[in-house]
């Protein structure tokens, strides 16, 4: 099923509009600032030196857990209600939309109380922060990593399919760059980049909100259709599935790619989610060698938006398709389809096409 982007909402490091932010993102801006976080360093004078990452300074300091959380969603979604200019009034409008919160899900042990908290608690505080009148019936958690957002998107379609609401409402928030727990955990797994490990992720902090509608619902006055996604599929890995030793397979994401591309005439434009580490950069390389004999990939120009923003864990798939829905809306887009990958960290990996919108 063919779903189409109608609105969009973003706040970032770059810009707490989804227009500006995408703006610079585009032009390769970054605005890295250290982390409270430091780390041993042994350079010309051996001592401590502070983790650099992308936290949202002056819009989100001193707020952490379900206050951090809940203040990013409500700009995101107030963004997009600018970008779209929908009516908070308009009940019937609510009535027929789902939302979905997507979440990274706890990375480490001790989160799993903030997590629960996230799930139960975060939804209804932005409903009531931005008065939105979509029903609890029809609200959903989605906390699979980077991968919630194109998840949450194939979820979408099976309710349009079945007939359960006309459009989805999807918000994305996330944060690596506050929890010292979560950053002592990833730099003694030597997955953060530091002084002494320049392989690997830089933190990041971000929201987004995306409008999809299925067929049924972009009849609506007003309604902008910038964008078409289709071909979506996603590899979910269960934490049961994990090998115990080990890196995840390899290939899961050339797996779904092929998947992704078996119809695509050629893709212009690539939005991954490679952020440092060597094991993407591994899973993206295995794939390129399994799709090298496709022209459908040849010549197309690669984005990664955790050079600019850090690793934005579970928005990070919602900023791909943003970036990629803009590049079509100004124009600037290498073609008529752009290919969106994301991986979690357990290895589950999703992709989907955007298709540039007919006149």
């Amino acid at each position: 099923m063919s779903l189409s982007i109608t609105g969009l909402g973003l706040v970032c490091t770059l810009g707490h509009d989804v227009v500006s932010g995408c703006a610079a993102l585009r032009c390769g801006m970054s605005r890295p600032h250290p982390l409270a976080l430091q780390v041993a360093s042994t350079g010309d004078e051996p001592g401590v030196e502070p983790v650099v990452g992308h936290p949202l300074r002056g819009l989100s300091d001193g707020f952490v857990g379900l206050g951090l959380y809940g203040l990013l969603a409500e700009e995101a979604i107030r963004d997009l209600l600018a970008y779209t200019k929908l009516a908070l009034d308009d009940e019937r409008f609510w009535e027929g939309t789902g939302l979905f919160l997507c979440l990274p899900g706890a990375r480490t042990p001790m989160q799993e109380e903030s997590e629960l908290l996230l799930r139960e608690r975060l939804a209804p505080l932005i409903m009531r922060r931005t008065r939105l009148g979509i029903r609890p019936g029809s609200q959903r958690v989605v906390a699979r990593g980077n991968i919630s957002v194109l998840a949450a998107m194939a979820e979408a379609a099976a309710a349009f399919s079945e007939g359960r609401f006309q459009r989805a409402l999807i918000v994305a928030v996330d944060s690596l760059t506050r929890d010292l727990d979560v950053l002592e955990a990833l730099a003694m797994s030597r997955r953060l980049k530091t002084p002494q490990h320049p392989v690997g992720l830089m933190p990041g902090e971000a929201a987004a909100a995306l409008l999809v509608e299925g067929e049924a619902g972009v009849g609506r006055p007003g309604a902008r259709v910038e964008a078409r996604v289709e071909a979506l599929h996603v590899r979910d890995i269960p934490d049961a599935d994990l090998p115990r030793e080990g890196p995840p397979n390899v290939l899961g994401l050339a797996e779904v790619l092929e998947r992704t591309l078996e119809r695509s005439n050629r893709v212009g434009d690539v939005y991954g989610d490679l952020n440092g580490e060597e094991s993407r950069a591994m899973e993206w390389g295995m794939a390129l060698a399994r799709l090298r004999a496709r022209p459908v990939l040849a010549g197309a120009r690669t984005h990664w938006p955790a050079i600019s923003l850090g690793d934005t864990g579970a928005v990070s798939g919602a900023i791909s398709v943003a970036a990629a829905t803009r590049s079509f809306v100004r124009d600037y887009a290498h073609g008529d389809e752009i290919l969106i990958w994301s991986r979690s960290d357990t290895g589950s990996v999703a992709s989907g096409l955007l298709i540039r919108p007919r006149e």
